[in-house]
């Protein structure tokens, strides 16, 4: 039975460093990001993972298989863990984006769960699909398991799992980490956006 369940998010990519806005887009990883995915695997190996579940977009794909090789542990995938859509946002500058139409500032700041713009899901949208995920995850045959995912829908998630918020606070630099509890047939969360270099106890 699943007893700790930790979300992350995948390592540094080429348009994290430029700025660009990814989605469902996808940009491979940098060097500092298959560091990261390894810090994120020694860590996750101290602190007893015995599985991974990764979006299915590569660069939290290529995250996963780097922390799965440190583990010694398999890798299986969930769609609904992809991040968030941002339509016609992909693949442009954030900045310049923002100064063309300062409506998708609402959005990719992630203060208003409801706020989406042409072609993007919300926050709220985004927690719809990948709660029922984190459900699936509980059924593996685990005690432990990790899920690599993205940064939009870890602040959509860790929204809807504290009823609320500023659900800009609960956004993860990349590799960063939160551990879930499950007490009582329910998630609880304390703390999060944790340094996956520094391993803090359960």
């Amino acid at each position: 039975m699943l007893e700790h369940l930790i979300l992350a998010r995948h390592g540094e990519t080429e348009w994290n460093i430029a700025g660009r806005a990814q989605g469902r887009a996808d940009s491979p990883l940098t060097a500092a990001g298959i560091e990261q995915a390894r810090a994120l695997g020694r860590m996750l190996a101290a602190r007893g993972v015995e599985h991974i579940v990764s979006s299915t977009l590569g660069r939290a794909l290529h995250t996963a298989e780097v922390v799965a090789e440190i583990i010694g542990c398999e890798v299986s995938v969930d769609e609904r863990f992809v991040e968030r859509a941002f339509g016609e946002l992909e693949g442009r500058i954030v900045a310049e984006a923002l100064t063309e139409n300062p409506e998708w500032a609402a959005v990719v700041r992630g203060h208003d769960p409801l706020a989406a713009a042409a072609g993007s899901e919300s926050l709220h949208g985004v927690a719809q699909r990948a709660l029922p995920a984190l459900d699936a995850v509980r059924a593996l045959p685990y005690r432990s398991v990790a899920v690599i995912t993205h940064g939009h829908c870890l602040t959509a998630l860790l929204g809807a799992l504290r009823d609320g918020g500023d659900y800009a606070s609960y956004r993860h630099g990349n590799c960063a980490y939160t551990p879930l509890t499950i007490a009582g047939g329910a998630y609880v969360v304390d703390r999060w956006n944790l340094d996956s270099q520094v391993l803090v106890e359960a």
